[in-house]
């Protein structure tokens, strides 16, 4: 067991931490994505006893660590860094956790290899993808029951060259319907990692069409949190293509 001096010599071994999350009574890693704020905005319940839970795009692992202190039983963290490179391994260590870390992308998650969960987390991913469609398909078949989902959205986080307004400001008789922005640099948050952000409809009818039942649970500045049920039936997706084709060693999309 470490001491306080000795916890935060250990989280200084970090030279960058993403995520904001107690590690110890009173001691927090020193990032700026409050992880508890995040999960009451998601409304993640409080007791997840007996459950398995697979955060994918984890970083530092704070989502992860949260619910094995909310009492899941397997959680994996997902992700394409070693964990060496964020403050996991670190926090693991503190933690004396028994998360399992995995490396690997979103468009490659599979049933067969990770298993399915009962709750999956995809919390500030979605728009820093090229293939936001596939990635919603993904996480469909690795999702028992529930997936929640934290994002950027355009709603009132516009992009344009003056700042960031409001997309009733732009294009008023557009907020109901599902469209995004594309960024082909940087133009949100100076981040090139950033490509698409959909409003709030965009979110509810892919995950609609990846084969959910989508609530929007709420939004604050450029932000908003949703609840995914896995639906009955086939996705529609699987209706209209020929899905495993499409993500096989022979598709074009095997390079992702």
């Amino acid at each position: 067991m470490y001491d306080k001096d000795r916890i935060l010599a250990h989280l200084n071994q970090v030279s960058y931490w993403f995520q904001y999350f107690e590690v110890a009574p009173g001691i927090f890693t020193p990032g700026s994505n409050n992880v508890v704020d995040i999960c009451d905005k998601l409304q993640i319940p409080k007791d997840l006893t007996g459950m398995s839970v697979l955060d994918v795009g984890a970083y530092d692992g704070g989502f992860s660590f949260e619910c094995e202190r909310r009492g899941a039983l397997r959680v994996v963290a997902y992700d394409l860094p070693e964990p060496s490179q964020t403050g996991f391994n670190v926090a693991k260590e503190i933690l004396g956790s028994k998360v399992e870390y995995v490396r690997g992308s979103v468009y490659k998650l599979d049933s067969n290899q990770i298993g399915t969960f009962d709750i999956v987390l995809f919390a500030g991913v979605l728009y820093h993808l090229r293939y936001p469609l596939l990635a919603c398909d993904r996480l469909r078949l690795v999702t028992k029951s529930l997936c929640y989902i934290e994002t950027q959205v355009i709603d009132n986080w516009f992009v344009t060259p003056n700042g960031t307004v409001s997309l009733s400001q732009v294009a008023p008789k557009c907020v109901s319907l599902p469209i995004c922005q594309f960024y082909e640099h940087a133009e949100l948050g100076n981040d090139t990692s950033n490509w698409f952000s959909p409003n709030i409809a965009a979110v509810l009818a892919w995950f609609r069409s990846a084969g959910f039942d989508i609530n929007h649970l709420t939004s604050w500045g450029g932000r908003a949190a949703f609840r995914a049920e896995v639906a009955p039936g086939l996705p529609s997706y699987q209706q209209s293509i020929s899905y495993e084709g499409l993500v096989s060693g022979n598709s074009q999309l095997s390079i992702l």
